[in-house]
């Protein structure tokens, strides 16, 4: 006779999942001798408000790294896909046509336990799955055994592991992380990194260079970092030297690179997600897509809401034509920032202390005669800065 495998199912917003929720079920499975436990982020969750749960994509990436380490866990992006509401008995209906000979086990938190018969068809969910649950605190166990009876009562199985109380919450984390406190001791480690990649949960429009810091670490390596520091640096020596805002060069440089070592395709999903639109070369050229992405990440997922720094960010690496000083000035502290060592940076740097426009027209001509050689397309932005300011010299040097 076919042995029926034991399979915990373990839902939630997950917003985001934190140790309190990989340790309990890490103990479920421990416990119970479970084969398997799928833990399953919510697509829309009917026990919850939306507007504070994060997109679905990022809390089942999240999910899967802070389960990687737990054995017989698996991450299911069933009700994701299935869309709409997240109603479990419609949940342990699909997995139960999958796992046809299991016996399932559904885990919930003490509220959920207690309020099963607000939930839709609970005597249904009652004959799928044995309930289960821990103690939120001392008082919590006493009403869940007299809540198990009743549940027994009525034809249906329950376990209440008494555990080691947390008081943890993915409320709590996500104050602490709006107030920039620390939460590392809460999360995985890999679950904190991609909340400062991605810039989960932080309050945005606001200008925070200990957070800033904290994001670059989590995108980039420690070159790039250094490279990164080393442009803002230079940007606000240039800004300050030359008029513009000494504020927004230090923002703009700090932040230029931020998808720089992000992949193709997810730098053109940006790209596509802020509405940006792209011309025909910059469409074909993925080696232009950081800069243009790294202006939507700063204004529409930091929040940086300036014409000025995102235009100083987008045209970095490209230039264009009508160029501000501020933008002028990021160009070329990218190129002359401390770690830079080509053949040609110190007399870029030494033009720079002349003119912004010497400058711009030695590294323009450095990099369109790269492209050139290498017969990759040049985008119109980049020839239209070159030639205002080719033109814009000549002219000076007549007079």
């Amino acid at each position: 006779m076919k042995q029926s495998k034991k399979i915990g199912i373990f839902g939630g917003s997950f917003n985001p999942i934190h140790n309190a929720h990989t340790n309990l079920a890490a103990a479920f499975i421990k416990k119970l001798k479970l084969d398997k436990l799928l833990i399953i982020p919510t697509a829309d969750s009917p026990h919850k408000e939306t507007g504070s749960v994060i997109d679905s994509e990022h809390r089942l990436n999240m999910c899967r790294l802070a389960c990687e380490s737990i054995k017989k866990c698996e991450v299911s992006d069933i009700e994701i896909l299935r869309g709409g509401k997240s109603y479990t008995v419609d949940t342990l209906t699909e997995i139960k046509a999958i796992y046809p000979d299991s016996e399932l086990y559904l885990i919930m938190g003490a509220d959920m336990f207690m309020s099963l018969d607000s939930w839709r068809e609970p005597e249904k969910i009652m004959s799928m799955a044995v309930l289960c649950t821990v103690p939120r605190n001392d008082d919590d166990l006493g009403v869940l055994r007299s809540k198990e009876e009743e549940y027994k009562s009525r034809g249906a199985n329950a376990v209440i592991l008494d555990l080691k109380k947390s008081d943890i919450s993915s409320t709590m984390i996500r104050q602490l992380i709006s107030d920039d406190g620390v939460f590392s001791n809460y999360v995985d480690a890999k679950v904190e990194k991609y909340i400062y990649a991605n810039y989960l949960y932080m309050n945005k429009g606001t200008v925070n260079y200990d957070r800033f810091d904290k994001v670059l670490k989590a995108r980039m390596g420690e070159k790039r970092y250094i490279h990164s520091i080393n442009v803002a640096v230079e940007a606000q020596r240039l800004a300050k030297k030359y008029g513009a805002d000494v504020e927004k060069a230090k923002l703009a440089g700090v932040l230029h690179d931020i998808t720089k070592e992000t992949p193709s395709q997810e730098q053109y999903n940006i790209i596509n997600k802020c509405g940006i639109k792209l011309n025909f070369v910059e469409s074909s050229s993925p080696k232009l897509w950081h800069a243009i992405a790294g202006a939507g990440f700063a204004r529409d997922i930091i929040g940086i809401d300036d014409e000025d720094v995102f235009n100083a960010i987008r045209y970095h690496t490209s230039g264009r034509a009508n160029m501000s000083v501020l933008e002028k000035c990021v160009f070329i502290a990218d190129f002359t920032g401390a770690e830079r060592d080509y053949d040609g940076v110190n007399e870029m740097r030494a033009l720079a202390e002349k003119s912004l426009e010497e400058a711009m027209a030695f590294g323009l001509s450095f990099s369109l005669s790269d492209l050139a050689k290498r017969r990759l397309a040049i985008d119109p932005n980049s020839v239209a800065c070159y030639n205002e300011i080719v033109l814009l010299l000549g002219k000076g040097s007549k007079k």
